[in-house]
């Protein structure tokens, strides 16, 4: 750990690890392994998170998000096994689990006469260097009978901001076999905007940190505003993720939002789950009153 940090950020110089940095890479190790193991053994699950039409209430599709419970390390949160993923170099293997087993849960909903528009399926960066994307995700939809317009697949802003015509090239193979490319967390970090009329994009997703303070706090709206107003201009379809609130909900609908996300509507839930919830009867305002009551922040 010394030595690579050492190579990292102090060449000619040295760096030292305490007992703590000892033990958060040991823990980093256990994890790793034990998500090497649970990935070989279909340990992991995905739940899944309703996305609601702004102006009719209706289902516009759902967002897949990884979960893992280990039989002896308990419940993981996503935030710290996908990090450990990452720096373990398992984080492609997991996307494309998640992409296969989306594809196989949506043809099961379908058999079972829950109809799901679409599933969006978050890939890392690593995935867009790999010329063959877009082969194994047409492979995917043959194998399960799916029509592309039925996935969207989630790209991170590090994806966006990579300007080699690799990437470019891989990205555009993706979107002409018919699949949608959205856009996650747009405005968290360094997206530029010059880079959204050049990406293949047909949705983009505005992240929850601009709507935890949408009602009150000026800034938030103006950006809300303009992002919700570009993406309308280019033809993309513009999702709200982190919505809370009624107020939320009114105000973004009147900035003319097409899609809406977060606990007000629904919690991510179990495909099993997600079955029973699209089954219940839903008055948009009474259904999400009551969900707000029951949310768990």
């Amino acid at each position: 750990i010394a030595m690579r940090q050492a190579k990292k950020e102090a060449r000619g110089g040295y760096r030292l690890v305490s007992m703590t940095d000892s033990r958060a890479a040991e823990d980093r190790l256990v994890l790793g392994s034990a998500l090497r193991e649970s990935l070989s053994r279909g340990m992991l699950q995905l739940h899944y998170q309703p996305q609601i039409e702004a102006r009719t209430g209706e289902i516009y599709g759902v967002e897949a998000l990884a979960r893992w419970n280990h039989p002896t390390l308990g419940n993981i949160f996503p935030s710290r096994f996908i990090a450990v993923a990452e720096e373990t170099g398992q984080i492609e293997a997991i996307g494309s689990w998640s992409l296969e087993e989306a594809c196989r849960q949506l043809t099961q909903w379908d058999r079972d006469g829950v109809r799901i528009p679409v599933v969006s399926v978050n890939l890392s960066a690593g995935h867009f260097n790999n010329r063959g994307l877009a082969s194994f995700i047409g492979e995917v939809l043959q194998k399960y009978g799916l029509s592309p317009d039925r996935l969207t697949v989630e790209i991170t802003e590090s994806v966006m901001m990579d300007e080699s015509e690799e990437t470019m090239k891989v990205l555009s193979s993706v979107r002409q076999i018919g699949v949608g490319l959205s856009m996650d967390d747009f405005g968290t970090g360094f997206s530029s905007l010059s880079r959204l009329t050049r990406l293949p994009l047909t949705e983009i997703k505005i992240d929850r940190s601009f709507i935890m303070n949408l009602e009150s706090d000026s800034n938030a709206q103006a950006v809300t505003t303009a992002v919700i107003g570009i993406g309308n201009r280019l033809g993309m379809t513009v999702v709200t993720e982190g919505v809370e609130t009624e107020a939320q909900y009114d105000l973004l609908e009147s900035l003319n939002c097409d899609v809406l996300q977060g606990y007000l509507f629904a919690r991510p839930m179990s495909a099993v789950e997600l079955g029973g919830w699209m089954h219940q009867p839903r008055q948009l305002m009474s259904a999400m009153i009551n969900q707000h009551d029951q949310r768990i922040v």
